[in-house]
């Protein structure tokens, strides 16, 4: 491995399993990969794949014919709980699944089928360009 100076080492991480040197400021924090994912998308929903409400609420969105971005966090293995994690403090909330439109949330799945019972849902996703 090449040498650093003291100053370079401090602003690198070395990982044991590469040897690459990566430079702190280029991985993101879980809350920085959370409002990242969040901002990206029109509509970006948290989940987890065996999540009885998850499924209902992805549902609710195929059924509308709405596109969507999806994070299913049982996958992701130890960054999937960080992300959890960091939703804690943006919703107030650990739970899944989390929905979020143009960067707004706006609840989970009893939130979001109520949003769409009382039309409400049609409103917030064409504030983003999307017509249901």
């Amino acid at each position: 491995m090449a040498m650093l100076s003291r100053r370079a080492f401090t602003a690198c991480r070395v990982q044991a399993a590469s040897r690459r040197v990566t430079p702190v400021r280029a991985m993101a924090s879980a809350a920085d990969k959370v409002k990242s994912f969040v901002g990206d998308s029109k509509v970006a929903i948290f989940s987890k794949t065996y999540c009885p409400y998850c499924t209902r609420v992805k549902g609710l969105m195929t059924e509308l014919k709405v596109p969507f971005q999806v994070l299913e966090l049982d996958n992701m293995g130890a960054e999937g709980q960080e992300l959890q994690d960091a939703l804690q403090p943006v919703t107030g909330r650990r739970t899944v699944p989390q929905v979020f439109v143009g960067g707004k949330f706006i609840g989970g799945c009893d939130d979001t089928v109520a949003l769409h019972n009382a039309g409400k849902l049609k409103g917030e996703l064409a504030a983003v360009g999307i017509s249901i």
